[in-house]
């Protein structure tokens, strides 16, 4: 029910916050691992590129996740082969969410909410990604229809939250902090 009130809470800021038009994709799915575990691993972005598919390269400015930290993402986005948004860690809330936004040099708005949820059979992990429309033709090279891009990203997240889903039931290793 609380994860539920979170992305509530992601929708009602997107929608009445920005000026800016902007692109909501949720994704969810149901990992057998404690909230703790699939927290600290999935709350950190310097561990993306082994479940996102699009992330190149992850780099921070520290070395423990906390609030104000700053993480650069170089990912192959449509037909830009290193598109790079700079996001902070803007909240942190051990083990239900970690929410980051683009900084305000970034060109695009980006918000990136992660969120957990204890389940019966482990943890409930949701992906809301708010991102600013311009981005559509910055990464694809014509004005797509938001609804088609939602579609094609939707497909691509389901993929890589399967993907993540996998990486637990292997064993994963956090590449971060280790």
């Amino acid at each position: 029910m609380k994860n539920l009130n979170y992305i509530l809470v992601a929708l009602l800021i997107s929608t009445f916050t920005f000026a800016i038009e902007t692109v909501q994709v949720v994704g969810s799915i149901e990992i057998d691992a404690p909230i703790e575990e699939v927290f600290e691993f999935v709350a950190d972005p310097m561990n993306d590129h082994i479940w996102r598919s699009e992330v190149n390269e992850m780099t921070t400015n520290t070395r423990h996740l906390k609030e104000g930290s700053i993480f650069r993402e170089d990912a192959w986005i449509g037909i830009r082969k290193h598109f790079i948004t700079t996001t902070e860690l803007i909240k942190l809330d051990y083990p239900h969410q970690a929410l980051f936004e683009t900084v305000k040099s970034n060109p695009y708005f980006l918000r990136s909410n992660r969120l957990f949820e204890e389940t019966l059979n482990g943890t409930t992990f949701s992906y809301v990604v708010d991102f600013d429309k311009r981005m559509i033709k910055e990464t694809f090279g014509f004005n797509a229809k938001p609804e088609v891009v939602v579609k094609l990203y939707s497909l691509l997240m389901k993929k890589y939250l399967y993907k993540l889903k996998k990486s637990f039931a292997n064993n994963h290793k956090s590449t971060h902090y280790n």
